[in-house]
């Protein structure tokens, strides 16, 4: 699969006309079924590659390398549609739609967000009737959705009301996308990604039959959760791949480039700027295997172990593909030079299942509820001692008291990070004798959780922020400044005109 992709990408794919075009090459999809990547993880009994964790880390990763739309259209058919399906599917759904998806007859994808929520699933306001029959009626209007007008199936997720007109819970159930009241809205006109369509779709009265339920009703969040983690696992992945690209390309060009001071390559400034972007390449790798063996050896991963790389895996490749632009001077601004695509691909990371602000103040929220539940997962490693006494400094932070929902949310957010670089930091620092490039990333891992561990604690107690009305106020007047500069010229009309339509 790795020398199908590396050949693929240097004889057909052409990111730049995706890009262009918003779309995909028409031999895309068939090429990469034929090729077996549609079907990563499905057993092999329903035509499937049942690769490990550690395989399917690999393929993530190399198709991040080569372009952001190839990985995010593996990701979404793979992640987040197939797990849903291939766990809690009924035998007869599973045996009849994994062969298709495996091979790549069909897609599928899944749909969480609404207009006023986005991974946030018990926010979910679609809704799902229970019949006398066992059929559910969905209604309700999703947005967002990944490959929503292009898939064949969509795991759709919708509170429930049951025969007894009692609500029965946030509940999955698997569409066909043909089925009568399915309604495929526009696409959204992105900033990057532009060849993964993101629609908008509408369930009008949509009848699905009682097999179609996912799991058992009222257990939509953990559906829904299944395909959120490992996606998070697979984004980190993706951007790594993309990182690394970044970085070779930026190498090469350092040490071609002559500027004022010599060769490019060894400025001292330019050279700890590629040695600390390393590092962080280094780290979410490590991170990535890490969970990666403990799924494949059949071992529970701490759930803050995937927030960890959601969080610093997106947040910490996308500023090595910024830094990589910087590097390139003029060179990374030209949007051929791929890194600049990269830059506008992979800045969705930090937003794309669950906004890293969003998701670091869930983690640290859960820690201030459950402090000893999250600092025994450091039981299972050989932590020396001076990581330990970093540990336990956030351990401390703890039982910081603070007035008002706007400093807990503040304190939530330190302690999140925080937790996510105490994990990175005694990961790698298991690999520090390996080489001199692990032993640099190990020190610059803990020397980050020590810098941030200082601001946090100097930043006690917390400065008072103004309130939601000043700010909202002061904001306000801005238009005093710059005046009213909303764009109204009426853009292309694209619907049918109204005396040609059907009455």
């Amino acid at each position: 699969m790795l020398d199908f992709l590396r050949r693929y990408s240097r004889e057909q794919l052409d990111s730049r006309r995706m890009d262009e075009r918003r779309g995909f090459q028409l031999s895309l999809i068939p090429d990469l079924a034929n090729a077996g990547l549609l079907g990563l993880q499905i057993p092999e009994r329903y035509q499937g590659r049942e690769l490990s964790h550690s395989d399917t880390v690999k393929v993530m990763r190399q198709a991040g390398a080569i372009d952001c739309n190839l990985l995010i259209l593996l990701a979404v058919h793979n992640t987040l549609g197939v797990p849903p399906i291939q766990h809690f599917a009924g035998e007869d759904v599973r045996s009849a739609v994994l062969p298709e998806l495996a091979q790549g007859r069909r897609l599928v994808t899944s749909a969480v967000s609404e207009q006023s929520m986005g991974s946030h699933v018990r926010a979910i306001t679609s809704r799902a009737t229970k019949q006398s029959d066992g059929s559910y009626i969905l209604n309700g209007d999703k947005q967002w959705i990944s490959l929503g007008a292009d898939a064949n199936f969509i795991n759709v997720f919708a509170r429930l009301t049951d025969e007894n007109g009692q609500d029965a819970g946030i509940t999955g159930f698997l569409v066909d996308t043909a089925s009568p009241g399915f309604v495929r809205g526009p696409e959204v006109v992105t900033l990057g990604l532009k060849a993964v369509p993101q629609n908008s779709l509408s369930l009008d009265n949509l009848r699905v039959p009682a097999e179609s339920l996912l799991g058992e009703e009222g257990s939509g969040p953990l559906v829904a959760k299944t395909a959120f983690t490992r996606g998070r696992l697979v984004l980190a992945t993706g951007a790594l791949g993309a990182a690394m690209r970044a970085l070779e390309l930026a190498q090469r060009f350092a040490r071609r480039r002559e500027v004022a001071t010599g060769n490019l390559a060894e400025n001292g400034r330019i050279q700890q700027i590629i040695a600390e972007s390393v590092a962080a390449v280094q780290a979410v790798e490590t991170l990535i295997e890490h969970i990666a063996d403990l799924l494949d050896s059949g071992r529970q991963v701490p759930e803050p172990f995937y927030f960890a790389v959601k969080i610093l895996g997106c947040e910490l490749m996308w500023q090595v593909v910024d830094r990589c632009l910087q590097l390139l001077g003029a060179r990374g601004f030209v949007d051929t030079n791929v890194v600049g695509q990269f830059y506008r691909d992979y800045r969705l990371f930090r937003i794309f299942e669950g906004s890293t602000e969003a998701i670091t103040v869930y983690l640290g929220s859960t820690i201030l509820k459950h402090p000893q539940q999250f600092f025994s997962i450091f039981d299972d490693f050989d932590v020396d001692p001076k990581l330990a006494e970093h540990v336990s400094r956030i351990d401390k932070l703890t039982t910081t008291t603070t007035t008002g929902g706007q400093q807990r949310h503040i304190l939530a957010s330190q302690i999140g990070e925080l937790a996510c670089w105490a994990i990175m930091s005694v990961l790698t620092a298991d690999g520090r004798n390996r080489s001199a490039m692990y032993s640099h990333t190990a020190s610059w891992s803990e020397q980050q959780l020590v810098d941030k561990l200082r601001i946090a604690e100097d930043s006690r107690p917390f400065v008072e922020l103004p309130t939601v009305e000043e700010l909202a106020r002061h904001i306000g007047e801005f238009e005093l400044t710059i005046g009213n500069v909303e764009q109204r010229r009426p853009g292309t009309q694209h619907d049918l005109d109204l005396l040609l339509r059907r009455g």
